[in-house]
């Protein structure tokens, strides 16, 4: 059996992000189908679907920054977890009529599209092989 290395605290703070905003993606889509239509603005609903949508879809890749990355993709993985917060919470909370921070959502979409870019450049990084 060989003793795996134990994570750096970046990638640990990757995992335990990923693992948290799962878990509220779930909760998430469990009020989403449950709560009556009251909660929501209209078309809130829908709202927030596609929110749980982005935020799923990033924690995979913020999961998966996490186990298998390296130092180069530390930006990348930080752009990530900053996307899910600053996108999909003002969407949530204008689609459940929560404090209307929705000049927050383009800000957190942009931030991701940014970190989608610094993957691709740190992977076009010429590896150090030292």
């Amino acid at each position: 059996m060989t003793d795996i290395p134990p994570f750096s605290r970046p990638w640990r703070a990757a995992i335990v992000f990923a693992g948290l905003s799962g878990c509220l993606g779930v909760a998430i889509a469990a009020l989403n189908a449950h709560l009556p239509e009251r909660f929501f603005i209209v078309h809130g609903r829908e709202m927030v679907g596609r929110a749980i949508d982005m935020q799923m879809w990033h924690t995979i890749v913020l999961l998966l920054l996490g186990l298998w990355g390296g130092k180069r993709f530390h930006i990348a993985a930080l752009g990530f977890a900053l996307g899910i917060v600053l996108f999909c919470g003002p969407v949530y909370s204008l689609a459940l009529r929560g404090p209307d921070i929705a000049f927050l959502a383009p800000i957190g979409g942009t931030i991701t599209m940014l970190a989608w870019l610094t993957l691709a450049a740190s992977a076009l990084r010429k590896w150090d092989r030292r």
